[in-house]
């Protein structure tokens, strides 16, 4: 009875220890993924207009800038699409001008995808044309896009009145999800059967692409504009006043910097894991910034 007791305490002992171990492996993996702190690389001349959102085209190593050039509801037909270098040279200002306030955008199959206030606007990537432009019904203010592995587009109503999420495909443009657990969905970010959607409220949620069903993967504390994977199972968020972000795989938040003081805004980030670069364009700074992240 006595031997059966002392192995029971070496059993319990060994176990303790062993959680200890893993815990403090775990600690010293949190605190290593929040270590990292962004360094400026370059920053575009200011020329562009009021640049909302950056999309990295990897099939021609080149940037697309959505310049709203007025206000983000404002129907003026000034909107336009830039192209910048990564080195952060403009190319071509307005390789796509005839847009209203054009935001957050997507590619598939040569296809380029910008949200345009109410409309979804599909572009040839090798002609620079404009070939449809999709309604969303009652939609609001159309703002981030992002494209599943099945060329599924799918686009935020961050409208407090819509709060929707819509889903293009084969032509259509369609209601895909409304839910109380998604208040205000701006940045989209599609990722192993998972839609991430950053909240006005401050919320990074999971949506399975499958069953809908929704979890929250962390708390930031601060409305999500833009939502970037770095490809480790962590993010980078912007806030449109100022902040970004890193959130770790277990929901813990970092801020990497806060330009807010110097009205310099974050809008919808774009981020380059093979290269570690982190592109903010500013809004009414009317500039893209370079970063490493390190």
């Amino acid at each position: 009875m006595k031997k059966r007791l002392i192995w029971v305490i070496i059993g319990l002992i060994s176990l303790f220890i062993f959680s200890c171990e893993k815990k403090q492996e775990s600690e010293s993996v949190s605190s290593e993924t929040l270590r990292f702190k962004l360094t400026k690389k370059w920053a575009t001349t200011q020329e562009l207009k009021v640049p909302e959102s950056v999309l990295y085209d990897d099939a021609r190593d080149i940037l697309y800038i959505s310049n709203i050039n007025g206000s983000p509801l404002e129907k003026n037909s000034k909107g336009f699409i830039s192209k910048v270098t990564l080195s952060g040279e403009i190319e071509n200002l307005e390789w796509v001008a005839g847009l209203n306030a054009p935001k957050g955008s997507g590619i598939w199959q040569n296809k380029f995808y910008v949200t345009d206030i109410d409309e979804l606007v599909e572009i040839d990537i090798e002609t620079g044309k404009i070939l449809n432009k999709y309604l969303a019904e009652n939609a609001v203010f159309l703002n981030d896009v992002s494209v599943d592995d099945s060329g599924n587009v799918y686009v935020s109503d961050m409208s407090a009145e819509n709060s929707v999420i819509y889903k293009f495909f084969n032509g259509k443009l369609e209601f895909w999800l409304q839910d109380e657990q998604i208040s205000r969905p701006n940045g989209l970010f599609v990722e192993n059967g998972k839609l991430f959607v950053g909240t006005g409220d401050g919320f990074l949620k999971r949506v399975d692409l499958k069953d809908k069903s929704i979890s929250t993967f962390a708390e930031t504390g601060f409305g999500i504009d833009g939502v970037q994977s770095d490809g480790k199972g962590n993010f980078l968020v912007s806030d449109w006043q100022g902040k970004t972000a890193f959130v770790s795989s277990s929901g813990e938040v970092k801020e990497l910097m806060n330009t807010a003081d110097s009205n310099i805004n974050s809008a919808d980030i774009e981020f380059i894991p093979d290269k570690q670069l982190l592109l903010i364009p500013t809004f009414f700074d009317n500039r893209v910034m370079a970063y490493l992240l390190e």
